[in-house]
């Protein structure tokens, strides 16, 4: 099994509406209380209101994010054009592409205001930005004035024989040009510490962890509170979580052909409703916190239990830009 790089805001997605940490410091690494990733872990986090989850600080010195996606897009694209002049082609590097439009965080705009938008995130999106330019490659007129030949020459040193580089499940990137050489020395390590065979173990008790959150005995009162607050609107859920899953279930339900317009348009409703829902209960019985609370708390039980391999990913992985 492949490992899955952990995120706290991953792993506490099954447990809050939106799937959204309501810390707002995960995977930014901007602790600095906890910048020393070989101090013990005893200490990290216990105040839950400080909103510090302790796994995220302990690991924040392993890279699990991506890095900083303009450097390393930058990065590439000189690779590339060392490549391509080696080669005997010009290539200019590419800026960096604009960002898609991302959803509202739901730390700042509030949970029932997020479902009131977005619903469960199934259906609707961010609005596209409005007048989006295409963007025009810089080596535009350089690759205009070129004959047939001299095209296909380039585009064989840019981006090597496809039907080469992949056959079958497999990719080798020494058959994918100059994209596939920068491509490689770019990414091709950013994930090691959470492929690592010998973390594996580590990182499924990890999991572990998380999917007992919602049944821990510290939520039974306030699950059974939001229960409750959901039965008074006409929803029957017995556990936080159970609400989001039935819509997925139903959109999962969809025959192949994904259904029609007012089958999606009814599902959509059914979204919304159900989401706005589960937000005003939660919010109103304050489940978001407690479940933070508990989250946070069973983290550093997990850290206090496992510190010595938590201690030796680190040391093998940590990394001074993950740390920043």
């Amino acid at each position: 099994m492949r490992p899955v790089p952990f995120t706290v805001a991953a792993a506490v997605g099954a447990l809050l509406l939106l799937g959204a940490c309501t810390d707002s410091d995960s995977g930014s690494g901007s602790d600095s209380s906890t910048s020393d990733s070989s101090t013990s872990g005893s200490d990290a986090g216990k105040d839950s209101a400080a909103k510090v989850s302790p796994l995220n600080a302990y690991l924040k010195s392993i890279r699990y994010d991506g890095g900083d996606s303009a450097k390393l897009h930058e990065k590439a694209e000189n690779i590339i054009a060392s490549c391509m002049k080696e080669a005997g082609f010009e290539y200019t590097p590419q800026e960096v592409p604009s960002a898609p439009a991302a959803l509202d965080d739901p730390d700042e705009v509030g949970l029932v205001a997020w479902a009131e938008k977005y619903g469960y995130g199934y259906q609707r999106g961010p609005e596209p930005e409005a007048g989006e330019e295409e963007v025009v490659s810089p080596d535009a007129d350089y690759l205009a004035a070129m004959s047939e030949s001299e095209a296909v020459a380039y585009s064989l040193a840019l981006f090597g024989d496809q039907d080469e580089a992949y056959s079958g499940d497999e990719y080798d990137w020494t058959k994918a040009g100059c994209h596939g050489k920068a491509n490689h020395e770019t990414y091709s390590n950013l994930d090691a510490a959470h492929e690592d065979p010998a973390y594996e173990d580590l990182q499924e008790e990890m999991r572990r962890m998380f999917e007992k959150v919602p049944d821990d005995p510290r939520l039974a009162a306030i699950t059974a509170e939001w229960s409750a607050c959901m039965n008074e609107v006409g929803f029957d859920f017995a556990k936080v979580g159970e609400a989001r899953d039935s819509i997925a279930a139903g959109y999962a339900a969809l025959p192949e052909s994904g259904g029609d317009e007012t089958t999606w348009a009814d599902l959509g409703d059914k979204e919304t409703a159900t989401a706005i829902a589960d937000a005003t209960c939660q919010t109103k019985v304050g489940y978001p916190e407690k479940a933070q609370e508990v989250q946070f708390a069973l983290e550093q039980e997990f850290i206090d239990t496992h510190k010595a391999e938590l201690d030796a990913w680190v040391e093998q992985y940590a990394t001074d830009e993950a740390a920043k």
